[in-house]
Formats: C-alpha cells, structure tokens, sequence
C-alpha cells in the first residue's frame, strides 16, 4: 500500500490548529465521518486535548465562538466530539479510497501532521501536491509503498483515574518525554505533591493504557 506522511503549519484561517496555536494546547483528532451539504463541507472527529487545564477550557471556548463549529459535546475532561465546517479543500484528506493510518496530531505550535495511506497511488499525490500549495504551505514528509503493520481504530482513548491523567499531562507539559528530558520523575512528584513512589505508579499505569494510541505520533 502507498503511504504519505505530510505536515503544515497553522494559520489563521484554520479553525483547529490556529487556536491551539493561540491556547498551547496539543490535540489528537480522530476523524470519524464527513459530508457535504450546500456545498460545504463537514467534519465529524474526536479530539483528545493536552494541556494546562485553563487552556484547555479556553481553546473549547473560543471554538464555540466561531460560526464554524456547529456542535461540540464533551465526553470527559480531555475527550471531545467536534461537528466543524473546513476548508472545502480538505474532502480531499477524507476520501472513501484513503485511510489514516495514525491518529492526525496538532501540536501546540498549530504545525499538523498526517499520516495516510491508500491502494491508489493517484490519490495521495493529489494530496501531496495541495500540501504544498500556498493554501498550506506545508511539505511531504516522505511518501513511500510500506507493509502497513498498525492502524489506530477509531475509538476513545482508555479512561484515566484523575491521579493517571494528571500525573501524564503533568509529564507531558513539563517536556519529560522530549529528548533531552527537561524534567525527572522526582521533580513532578513534588509539583504533584506525591511521593516519587505514588507519582511513579500514576504515571506508569496511565502509560500502561495510553502508549498503544501515542507512542508514535511524535
């Protein structure tokens, strides 16, 4: 199967990225169904959030100010359901002959990543080449033929305790999983105010249910 990795930066007509951009807050989107009515297109996806708490409410709040959104439901504190009208360019990503192979990943710089895979080889480079429009200005990663071993389903993300959810976000905020790390386990128990024993069970086990859906979106 041919595949494409492809990323490009937010502006500020992009509903999403540009606010996530402006809330510094990192969204896994999981689409799930589209359609086109009066000429214009809608999205129907889940997005799990990350980021400060505050940010989060004020990303969702300024989302529900633009004329754009026309539904939003919240299924916890960091999963939601979004019904957004796009780009009439953007069909192009949810064709029946196309599938995304890894959830889409918005990162706190607005910059999207997408990775896509299909039969027909015709219908990623049309891809490619709107990416790299002045629409996008974004760039092809790679494009290859690969042996696809993984696709995410699309489901919820496994549910958290609090104490997992936070010590994780706490994690991922404070850049412990960047490389270099930035932090260390004993330093985010003492923001959590846990022993270094209890902020390493939380965190270990939100890991536990959370790594099969992350690991690779970085």
């Amino acid at each position: 199967m041919w595949c494409l990795k492809v990323s490009f930066p937010s502006n500020e007509g992009m509903l999403v990225a540009s606010r996530a951009k402006r809330h510094n807050i990192a969204m896994m989107a999981f689409p799930l169904s589209n359609y086109t009515k009066k000429n214009k297109f809608y999205l129907t996806c889940a997005g799990y959030i990350v980021g400060d708490s505050k940010n989060k409410k004020e990303f969702v709040k300024d989302l529900k100010k633009d004329s754009r959104t026309q539904n939003i439901e919240q299924m916890d504190e960091n999963f939601y359901l979004f019904l957004m009208e796009q780009h009439p360019s953007a069909a192009i990503f949810y064709d029946p002959l196309i599938i995304s192979i890894k959830p889409f990943y918005i990162s706190k710089t607005g910059e999207q990543t997408f990775e896509l895979a299909s039969w027909d080889k015709n219908k990623l480079m049309n891809i490619a080449k709107l990416i790299q429009t002045k629409l996008y200005k974004g760039k092809v990663e790679w494009m290859k033929q690969l042996k696809i071993k993984n696709v995410f389903i699309k489901t919820a993300l496994p549910e958290l305790t609090d104490k997992q959810r936070e010590a994780f976000e706490l994690a991922v905020r404070n850049g412990y999983y960047g490389y270099p790390r930035k932090t260390s386990l004993v330093k985010l128990s003492k923001i959590m105010k846990l022993s270094y024993s209890t902020y390493e069970f939380h965190l270990r086990n939100a890991e536990k249910k959370l790594m099969p859906y992350l690991y690779s979106i970085n």
